[in-house]
């Protein structure tokens, strides 16, 4: 399977050949906003029976979603009408004739989509008919493809072979009648039925003048010869699109977005810090799986500028996993920072590995240097994925990474060494105690101890050694230290300490990159994630925080404050705490409304536990959807913080965080103190835009 980078890598490419605006041309078209009814019509001469899954013309939104005239993708030899995972494709075929194919004669093949029923055409007549759940509907911006089944994440897919005389799309279902009475390269039809897109490519021209799908443009090998389409189906097909708008990255603070086009939803986050700048990046999919990793950065580590992919995943790979970025050992004489990622190919996952000289820029190194499981120790169809450096006595690195160990080893992730920062050696994986298997995070010598952020059952655990060969032990307290609508955390080594970073979940799953945390060490040796000094750059501009003039003792209803936020720009608002005084106390905290008599609740006990759910605005109903001890005692009064952007939230006691957590809806700005049976429980309130 043949992949890309994108459709706007295309385009730049495209245009840096010479494909510039092509002339209209063609009968006179109408423009419209969507397209349901429809058909697809086309003349088309074949090069051979015996080719797979090839479109003549194919229909695609944005999304992915496509309707198309497909030939013998699931029955060979047969015509289809293809779509989306077969959406709106019948699958059982053996009515279907089976093309007779000389090489010589056109054939007109049309498919017309009424309501929930699809009629496909040969010659005018009617070739097969069935029903479908629901049609598709096509907005204006999305491509036609002639010659191509599908394009997208999964890079190109399904080339014809043979020649094409005419392509027409109609917005209307035709019927057989109206089929017989057009003729290619001739009349548009009947009076009342134009096309919305007509293309004859007489006189050598891709253009059809229509504004619905943009410019029209060759790819490949494709070509116009004697006013017909050449395909040779193996690279080339006819595109028309309308060339994706500028992107103009905007800055951004508190809980990052990524919003490039080529990007996609993010997942895994890294950082890397080098000459005063942090370089963030993170494993996304633009379309299905896991496809690249893009990047944004920042002079302070608060206000990030999207720059957008820099790798992409390599031909025939189902999916990217994620790495980490290091110098080279040899940074003195050879200038170089090194990237790892993984791929999975064929049966199994294996680490591969680029490189830059600025960070922003990265090339792939070539297969040899490919990194595979050291059958001795590890599976060998087992998880191998993201590589991540400490320093190694006597030079080189020392790597740890999610593995599969083999049971009798003890293991439950990979450790291995490099002299040179990408040539890598597997070693005997390190026994663990106290957890079962999950993936490598990160790893820190910190205070004389090995800190390793690991992940488990969809949260961060703490795993402590005193050697980097381990054995490693769960942490003793506050042993899960990141969960909630949140994951994977990592490290980044700062002249001022660890920080932690990690990313957050909003609950129709789009990914966020939070706010950077410094790694807190106690005097137990218990790990935390803490407020770090340098996200005070967030606070923009000072919000005055005004109290109800009469405020009345409730045990559960919140006291609204009659300052409204600007939750989608982002506020963040401190005050104190009081915790309840005994463990039978009511529970005092936040309410922060997400619609109309409803709200998220943060409650704390006398012991500083806290429950986090959903909560009526009369404060009754409250349904704690996550519980958290970070097993700290807490200054009384204790100082909080609460971060709120759209739906994200983070809440942290004594500069600890306690939580992050997501609203089922956007914030709407209004924010509630619980008080429990003292309202002055939470004073000192200030907050920021």
């Amino acid at each position: 399977m043949k992949t890309i980078l994108s459709f706007s890598l295309l385009y730049a490419v495209l245009v840096s050949f010479g494909f510039g605006r092509l002339h209209a041309g063609g009968p006179p078209t109408r423009t419209i906003g969507t397209i349901t009814d429809k058909t697809l019509v086309a003349w088309v001469r074949l090069a051979g029976a015996k080719q797979r899954g090839g479109s003549v013309v194919t229909m695609i939104d944005t999304d992915e979603r496509f309707d198309g005239i497909v030939f013998g993708e699931a029955s060979p030899g047969k015509w289809m009408a293809g779509s989306d995972f077969f959406r709106r494709t019948e699958k059982r075929q053996e009515a279907y004739a089976t093309e007779a194919v000389d090489g010589k004669a056109f054939v007109q093949m049309a498919i017309s989509y009424r309501g929930n029923e699809v009629t496909i055409y040969r010659n005018a007549k009617r070739y097969a008919r069935y029903k479908i759940t629901s049609p598709q509907s096509f907005k204006s911006g999305c491509k036609v493809l002639i010659g191509l089944r599908y394009i997208g994440g999964q890079g190109e897919v399904g080339f014809l072979a043979g020649a094409i005389d005419d392509v027409r799309i109609y917005a209307s279902a035709l019927t057989g009648e109206h089929l017989a009475a057009l003729k290619p390269n001739g009349d548009a039809g009947h009076k009342s039925i134009k096309p919305v897109a007509w293309w004859t490519f007489k006189d050598g021209s891709t253009a059809y003048g229509n504004k619905m799908f943009g410019e029209t443009k060759l790819v490949g090998n494709a070509k116009i010869a004697d006013g017909r389409l050449i395909l040779d189906g193996k690279n080339s097909y006819l595109i028309a699109s309308k060339p994706p708008p500028a992107f103009r990255p905007e800055i951004q603070s508190m809980f990052y977005k990524a919003r490039h086009p080529d990007t996609g939803n993010m997942w895994d986050t890294w950082l890397y810090l080098h000459d005063g700048t942090y370089y963030l990046y993170y494993l996304a999919n633009k379309g299905r799986g896991w496809n690249n990793i893009s990047m944004a950065r920042s002079k302070d580590g608060v206000h990030w500028l999207e720059v957008g992919q820099v790798l992409y995943k390599g031909p025939g790979v189902t999916w990217m996993g994620t790495g980490s970025t290091w110098k080279s050992p040899n940074y003195k004489t050879d200038g170089r920072f090194f990237m790892n990622f993984s791929e999975w190919k064929g049966p199994r996952q294996t680490i591969f590995f680029a490189e830059s000289t600025d960070l922003l820029r990265w090339k792939r190194l070539g297969g040899e240097f490919e990194f595979k499981q050291d059958e001795r120790w590890y599976q060998p169809r087992g998880r191998w994925d993201c590589i991540w450096t400490i320093a190694r006595p006597g030079g080189g690195l020392y790597g740890y990474w999610t593995a599969t160990p083999k049971g009798e080893t003890g293991g439950r992730f990979g450790f291995g060494e490099t002299l040179d920062g990408v040539r890598w050696k597997a070693l005997m994986p390190p026994k663990v105690h106290g957890v079962g298997g999950g993936e490598v995070g990160a790893i820190e010598k910190i205070g004389g101890k090995y800190y390793m952020m690991f992940g488990s059952r969809g949260r961060m655990v703490t795993l402590i050694a005193d050697k980097p060969q381990g054995p490693f032990h769960a942490a003793k307290k506050n042993f899960s230290f990141l969960s909630g609508h949140t994951y994977f955390s990592r490290m980044l080594r700062t002249p001022g300490g660890v920080l932690g970073n990690h990313h957050s979940i909003a609950r129709n799953r789009q990914v966020s990159f939070a706010p950077l945390k410094t790694v807190v060490i106690d005097k137990e040796g218990t790990m935390c994630l803490g407020w770090w000094k340098g996200n005070e750059k967030m606070k923009h501009k000072s919000i005055p925080v005004k109290l109800p003039a009469n405020i009345r003792a409730s045990v559960t209803a919140p006291i609204m404050l009659d300052t409204a936020f600007d939750a989608k720009v982002g506020v963040i608002l401190e005050g104190t705490l009081s915790l309840p005084e005994k463990a039978s106390s009511p529970r005092r905290g936040l309410y922060i409304e997400c619609g109309k008599d409803k709200g998220g609740a943060i409650l704390l006990d006398s012991a500083g536990l806290a429950e986090l759910g959903l909560i009526s605005a009369d404060g009754s109903g409250f349904k704690a959807q996550k519980k958290v001890n970070r097993e700290i005692t807490f200054a009384k009064p204790a100082r909080f913080r609460l971060l709120l952007k759209g739906v994200l939230l983070e809440f942290y006691l004594d500069d600890i965080m306690i939580e992050c957590f997501s609203l089922p809806s956007p914030a709407t700005g209004r924010i509630g103190l619980i008080c429990g049976d003292k309202t002055d429980s939470l004073a000192d309130l200030k907050a920021w835009r």
